[in-house]
């Protein structure tokens, strides 16, 4: 997270350490990928793994900040993806809520943003339990990776921030 001296801008994105490892990784596939040109599925195989892994560091370098919070004068969460950046104000967003999952045994936490397609309909902490019209919401999910830190860090900021975070 980098964040300025006065608190007002937060931003989480993937290490650049991170994205520049798997760049390198991916161009070491490649190089030796063509070593191996004597071996056609090696070759395949190898260039195959090389080109992945500097799609996924293109993804990670390129998509920076992937979620940032501006606090001041009115707090504005903007969320980049490969369609562009787009920033929504807290009446935007429908819920925010952290998520922990248990895999393969080993416990991992994902942030997610449910986003109001329509700003006209209320929030989930302004709906009653009776209200059975739920509001059309896209679901942005982030983990750590794509954070670059803790989920529960991040949805305790945008809880001071003012958006509505919902625990289980």
């Amino acid at each position: 997270m980098d964040n300025p001296g006065d608190g007002s801008v937060y931003e989480w994105s993937t290490p650049v350490l991170a994205g520049a490892a798997m760049a390198v990784g991916g161009l070491i596939l490649l190089g030796g990928s063509v070593a191996l040109s004597s071996d056609p599925v090696g070759l395949v195989l190898m260039a195959f793994a090389g080109l992945l892994l500097l799609g996924f560091a293109s993804y990670s370098l390129l998509l920076r900040p992937r979620l940032r919070l501006v606090t001041r004068p009115a707090p504005e969460l903007t969320l980049r993806t490969v369609g562009g950046s787009r920033t929504y104000t807290p009446a935007d967003v429908d819920r925010v809520r952290i998520r922990q999952l248990r895999r393969i045994g080993r416990r991992s936490s994902q942030l997610e943003l449910e986003i109001l397609r329509d700003p006209a309909v209320s929030t989930v902490a302004e709906r009653t339990p009776t209200d059975e019209a739920l509001p059309d919401t896209a679901l942005v999910v982030l983990n750590r990776w794509d954070l670059g830190a803790d989920p529960y860090d991040v949805a305790e900021v945008l809880d001071d921030a003012g958006f509505v975070v919902v625990t289980d």
